[in-house]
């Protein structure tokens, strides 16, 4: 902000002040002897039209000068870190640049005139640019002002949060010093970000072609960032509205992290093989271990009787439904108090242990490899982990390596709290100014589902669930997909599987609305080993409610309501180095052909966490269609069918008028 503001004043005091130092212009002989009628005319000619725009000139120059001014000496206030005086010199520039609108306000009637009134209409949005970037400005500065004086009053002496500085640095108080403050200062964050929005969005909508061009070449370069730092301060604003209260402000909060392996997937990522348990008082770390899910579920064997749930049920030789299998409901929340209910439970009677658990923080192998690209490699044991490594690795360790270092089967998964131990060490060494990068990663992650949190508080879950980072079944009166995968005693097999989704809609004799959902899978592996095997999978397709299943090819399908949705599930098994393929066709419900009637049809596709898949569509609905978000390559344009095909990523909208 401090070094754009003096180039947006630019074009105003270059103009104005060239204005303001003419000489006056003497009468003409002539016009002197033409009376006084003339005279007259001439001075209301003077007063309606010449006198505003010199003095409309003289303020917008005056209030540009005295903004340009206040923010020159901005950058040196921010790195004193005197917020101050920043504060004030915001204060004046943004009292300038009111005079400035009030300038271009003055020039009465010339702001209507053809093409000069655009230009200075254009210069009047561009003042209004500024003056809500101030706005938002003197929001931050605020914030950083009272979270630097909540550390002085932690008893620091003589130190600040520089760029070098790490979180690891901070002792308790500071931590806690600082968190405090950010939840009390939510709604100030809330409010810069508003009005650095309003101040792109003004911008955005400015006519540039309309702009003088020095002007435009001076600002755009500027303004443009606009929109930048209204998504940096976006992703920001929406992280802390559930990451301060997720670390432990205004109480101490106590989380399961669950690591889960998507080489062997399961609904809400993959299966879980090993459990931490994080204690968190107002950003300071109290404590995090990790346990090998297996030795709770052991512990009550022989006393454990919950039954298991439809898919799961009768697929291992033991019949118990454990933790270990808890997340199998794709709706994250359902699968996180199942999986809170069943840890609690378990260690009452297994260990005879009172605990009590917050939320539950459920995590991918793609969220570590952010992590290590930001950190770089970590050494544990002697052995180096990298982004590209480190997954390989530790499968190998916990499924193989510990039998040739004599280890027993208990202390197999070992490795795993070593090497977190070690990347949460780097994660909170890293300089003051790594944390955007951090927060990025984070950001990237909850948005991919690699990262979904699900929390007992209800105001959390709201955020959580508002950002759609809960993990929680996607509600929509339109049509609607989710392929949701559950591997059983296939190993690490979903790691060699190419998936692919294809979807298709045609119109019957009926002019019915008729939806095919075809997975293709295709299995890589051409020998079993301790890593891969034959695929086998429970798989679940979920479609709107009110769907009427019609048939099925390659399974018997279960047909069945959940989660409101219609639901078709099934198992099945792609053999070593081979293909196969199942599908579920039906007719979609009677609102889906009513929408496509007036013209609109929208289709909500939900990523399953932690599944890599290849989503096609090929659609057609016997009208030609005018218009398609995300669009269509251009040669497909023109017809009356919709081809897709794209790596499923992200869960998105398909929107599709006639």
């Amino acid at each position: 902000m401090s070094h754009e503001s003096p180039n947006l004043l630019h074009e105003v005091t270059s103009h104005t002040d060239a204005s303001l130092n003419k000489k006056p212009t003497k009468w003409p002989s002539w016009l002197k002897g033409m009376g006084w009628p003339v005279a007259l005319f001439v001075t209301l000619l003077v007063v309606v039209f010449i006198l505003p725009v010199l003095y409309g000139s003289a303020l917008a120059s005056t209030g540009a000068l005295s903004a340009r001014s206040a923010l020159k000496r901005l950058p040196e206030r921010v790195a004193s870190l005197d917020f101050a005086g920043a504060d004030e010199d915001l204060l004046i520039a943004e009292a300038g640049l009111a005079d400035v609108q009030k300038g271009f306000k003055a020039f009465g009637a010339w702001r209507y005139a053809p093409w000069i009134g655009t230009r200075i209409q254009s210069l009047e949005s561009v003042s209004r640019v500024g003056g809500s970037a101030i706005a938002g400005a003197r929001e931050l500065v605020q914030v950083a002002r009272e979270i630097n004086e909540a550390l002085n009053e932690a008893a620091l002496p003589g130190q600040v949060i520089g760029s070098n500085r790490s979180y690891q640095d901070l002792t308790s108080d500071e931590r806690k010093a600082i968190m405090a403050k950010l939840y009390e200062l939510l709604p100030k964050l809330r409010l810069a970000r508003e009005r650095i929005a309003i101040a792109s969005n003004t911008w955005s909508q400015i006519p540039q072609e309309e702009l003088l061009l020095p002007v435009r070449e001076v600002i755009a370069p500027y303004a443009n960032r606009l929109a930048e730092a209204d998504t940096a301060l976006k992703n920001a604003v929406d992280v802390l509205e559930w990451l301060v209260p997720l670390s432990g402000v205004p109480e101490q909060k106590t989380y399961l992290v669950l690591l889960q392996n998507s080489d062997e997937l399961r609904p809400t990522g993959g299966f879980i093989g090993n459990i931490g348990v994080v204690t968190v008082d107002a950003g300071h770390l109290e404590s995090f271990e990790f346990e090998d899910v297996y030795a709770l579920d052991q512990s009550v064997d022989g006393k454990w009787n919950e039954p298991q749930p439809i898919g799961l049920a009768g697929q291992f030789l033991n019949k118990v439904f454990y933790l270990r299998d808890a997340n199998w409901s794709p709706d994250a929340p359902s699968s996180a108090a199942t999986i809170m209910d069943f840890y609690v439970r378990e260690n009452a009677l297994g260990r005879n242990k009172n605990v009590h658990v917050d939320g539950v923080i459920f995590l991918t192998p793609e969220i570590f490899k952010g992590f290590l690209r930001l950190t770089g490699p970590i050494t544990v044991e002697g052995r180096v982990f990298d982004e590209a490594n480190f997954f390989d690795k530790l499968q190998f360790d916990v499924d193989q390596g510990f039998l040739f270092e004599g280890k027993p089967v208990a202390q197999r998964k070992e490795i795993v709290k070593q090497v977190g131990d070690a990347l949460i060490q780097r994660l909170m060494t890293l300089p003051a100014s790594s944390w955007p990068t951090l927060l990025t990663v984070v950001t990237q992650s909850l948005n991919q589902g690699d990262m979904i949190v699900a929390v007992k508080d209800k105001s959390t879950q709201e955020v959580l669930d508002r950002r759609g980072w809960a993990g929680r079944t996607l509600a929509t009166d339109n049509d609607y997909l989710w392929v949701v995968d559950a591997n059983i005693n296939a190993q690490k097999t979903d790691g060699v599987v190419d998936k692919e989704v294809l979807y298709s809609i045609n119109e019957d004799a009926n002019g019915d609305l008729i939806a095919t959902t075809k997975l293709q899978y295709r299995n890589n592996a051409q020998t079993a080993d301790w890593r891969y095997t034959r695929y086998r999978s429970y798989t679940r397709v979920y479609v709107p409610e009110g769907s009427e299943f019609i048939t099925a090819t390659g399974c018997r399908p279960d047909v069945y309501k959940e989660l409101g949705k219609q639901v078709f599930g099934c198992h099945w098994s792609v053999d070593l180095a081979s293909r196969n393929t199942i599908s579920f066709t039906y007719k979609l419900p009677p609102r889906i052909l009513s929408q496509v009637q007036k013209g609109e049809y929208v289709l909500l596709a939900q990523k399953q966490p932690g599944a890599k898949r290849e989503l096609t569509l090929d659609l057609s609905f016997g009208k030609n269609i005018k218009d398609a978000v995300p669009p269509e390559d251009r040669v497909e344009w023109g017809d009356l069918y919709y081809r897709y095909t794209k790596f499923w990523d992200l869960t998105r909208d398909f929107h599709i008028t006639f």
